[in-house]
This record gives structure tokens, C-alpha cells and sequence, in this order.
């Protein structure tokens, strides 16, 4: 039972962000709504997505921290998504490609917390484009409207944080320390034996692998699987296994839930109105449990993709393609536990 309560155990000094909850359903659903009563839903689903993924960025802290956050989500993002859809190709190629870019992420560790956080971010979007085959004439508009979903939530962010500073007190701009280690010390980091280096690399094969085995087999969208071992898989190996713990009870309680509604609401009004009152729920609680905000997520997801496939539910494929990423994530844990992978320290 205490083993089970860490999981719900709530972020230290977190609460629930409700304005965060309504401006981020706003940034997401509204556009949509305008573009699709102008006739271009399948725009307004890509705007749609922008903001969804740009939120990712949306920490909360100092104002600039938050703008630089967002800003570099929703730019970097579209070009990862342009970039995706430019360089998808056969599937051993975008294999190589999805090992490339999340070995390149891991590695910005090397720059600090930020910069490994931000790599972390923009490997999403651009797993997230390869998976959909679009091809590369999609690649302007895709970024465009990333970029479009990302700054409509910048700017309902922004609108709201103005807003809320003239009924409270302001946040503190307090600018985080980004001192850079030196560069010999960056230097010592890259070399063979370095453990940032395996565990890049670790993360890398195991991000290409589940990845592969879903195109290979032609399976479900098994980019979800290499999602779920570019998430979890840290540093920290207890936090890698608790990420993926979480992730398994969270995306299979949601799918379950997901599924019940998908089976038994044949209203697709009622039904988008509960998306939205679950994007609200989401991101109100985003930075206060792990948890209980993929548990929303997952359905959120789920109900997003039956509705815009007309009813088909992957709840099972969902639940499927994590399991295989948690899978993946407690080899790696073990890996680098292996002597074969320890540094090696040669006496003098």
C-alpha cells in the first residue's frame, strides 16, 4: 500500500492550476472550432496539436523563464514537426533517424537541466511527425500550424498571468542559475566511458527499437511505445522505474475509461464537450500529480483520435505499445547496471 500511494504522492509545494486548465482548453479547442466553421478542420486539427504539445513547455515559474520555455516549444517544435515529415522514409531509415535525434537530446545534459529538459521536449513532435507519414508536401503547413497552435497559447498564457498579476501578488522573477560546467568537464562527459554517454545511448537503441518493432510487424502506432522510453528513461534509475510504473497504471486505467465512453456515448456533441472538460482537468492538475495527469491525458488522447476517426478506439493498442515502452525502459534500467557498462576506473 505505501508503494502504491507514492504514486499518487503530490509534487512538493505544487497546486492546482485551474487558469492553466481553461487556457490551455481555450489555445486548443477555439481555434479549432473558428478554422472548422471556416472550413479547414484538418488545419485547425494541426493547430489544435501545436498547442497541445507546446504546453508540454508550459512550466511554472518566472515570466521569463515561462516565455523562454514556451517560445522555444512552440518554434523549435515546428521545425522538428517540418523536419519529421521532410526526412520519413523507409522504416529502417526513420529508425536511424529516431536513434540520431534522441541520442543527440540526451546529450544536452552536457549544457544543464534546461537544455536537457528542451531536447526532451522537441524529440515529441518530431517522433510524433515521423509516425504520421504524411510526407514531406505536408511539412509547411504541419509546421505552420504548430507554430499557430503555440503562440495562441502563449498568448492566452500571457493574457492570463496579466490578468491574475492585478488581483495578486506577482511572481517573483527570480533568474535561474545557468552557470555552464567547464568545458573540460563538458569534455569528460562525451568521452566513451562517460555515463551520460550510456545512458544516451541506452535510451537511443531502446527508442529505435520500440519504434522498429511496430513498423516492422506493421502493428499498432508504436510510436507510442518509444514515447514511453524517451519519457521514462532517466538518469536516476529509480526514477526511470518509478516514470514507468506510473505510465502503466495511469495509461491502463485511462484507457479504460477512455473505452467505456467511447462504447457507450453515441453523442459526439456530449462527447467532445467532455474532451474538453477533461483537457481543463489535465492541465489543472499537470504540475501537481504525474499520475492522475496522464490518467486524463490518456483519455483525452483516446477521445481526441475516436473522434476524429469516427469512433475507432485504440484504447488496447494504446495500452499495448506502453506496456512494450515500460518493458523496453526496465531493460535499459538493467543494462546500465551491468559491469560491462559501469565506467571503468584504471588504477594508477
Amino acid at each position: 500500500m505505501k508503494r502504491m500511494a507514492v504514486l499518487f504522492r503530490s509534487s512538493s509545494g505544487a497546486k492546482p492550476n485551474p487558469v492553466k486548465g481553461f487556457y490551455t482548453a481555450l489555445a486548443m479547442f477555439l481555434p479549432l472550432l473558428v478554422l472548422t466553421m471556416l472550413g479547414q478542420r484538418a488545419f485547425g486539427v494541426l493547430v489544435m496539436t501545436g498547442a497541445l504539445l507546446t504546453s508540454f513547455g508550459d512550466i511554472d515559474t518566472s515570466y521569463r523563464t515561462q516565455a523562454w520555455s514556451l517560445g522555444m516549444t512552440a518554434a523549435g517544435g515546428a521545425l522538428m514537426t517540418a523536419l519529421g515529415r521532410l526526412i520519413g522514409g523507409p522504416w529502417w531509415v526513420e529508425i536511424v533517424e529516431i536513434f540520431l535525434v534522441v541520442f543527440i537530446s540526451g546529450l544536452l545534459s552536457v549544457y544543464g537541466r534546461v537544455a536537457a529538459t528542451m531536447g526532451l521536449l522537441l524529440t515529441i513532435p518530431f517522433v510524433s511527425s515521423l509516425a504520421n507519414r504524411s510526407g514531406p508536401a505536408t511539412a509547411r503547413p504541419a509546421a505552420g500550424g504548430f507554430l499557430l497552435g503555440g503562440a495562441i497559447l502563449m498568448l492566452f498564457a500571457f493574457l492570463f498571468a496579466w490578468l491574475q498579476s492585478h488581483r495578486s501578488m506577482p511572481r517573483n522573477e527570480v533568474r535561474p542559475n545557468r552557470s555552464q560546467p567547464p568545458l573540460t568537464t563538458r569534455a569528460s562527459q562525451l568521452m566513451l566511458t562517460s555515463p551520460l554517454l550510456r545512458f544516451s545511448s541506452l535510451r537511443a537503441v531502446g527508442a529505435a527499437v520500440a519504434a522498429g518493432s511496430g513498423w516492422i510487424l506493421g502493428g499498432p502506432p508504436f510510436y507510442w511505445a518509444a514515447l514511453t522510453v524517451i519519457i521514462c528513461t532517466q538518469q536516476d534509475q529509480k526514477a526511470s522505474l518509478m516514470m514507468a510504473l506510473q505510465n502503466v497504471v495511469a495509461t491502463y486505467l485511462g484507457a479504460l475509461l477512455a473505452e467505456v465512453l467511447i462504447a457507450g456515448m453515441q453523442n459526439v456533441l456530449a462527447l467532445e464537450l467532455i474532451v474538453v472538460a477533461i483537457t481543463v482537468l489535465a492541465f489543472t492538475i499537470k504540475d501537481l500529480n504525474y499520475l492522475l495527469y496522464l490518467f486524463f491525458f490518456t483519455i483525452l488522447i483516446l477521445l481526441l483520435i475516436s473522434i476524429g476517426m469516427t469512433g475507432q478506439s485504440l484504447a488496447v493498442s494504446r495500452v499495448v505499445t506502453t506496456l512494450i515502452g515500460a518493458g523496453i525502459v526496465l531493460v535499459i534500467t538493467f543494462l546500465s547496471q551491468l559491469s560491462f557498462f559501469e565506467r571503468k576506473v584504471v588504477p594508477p
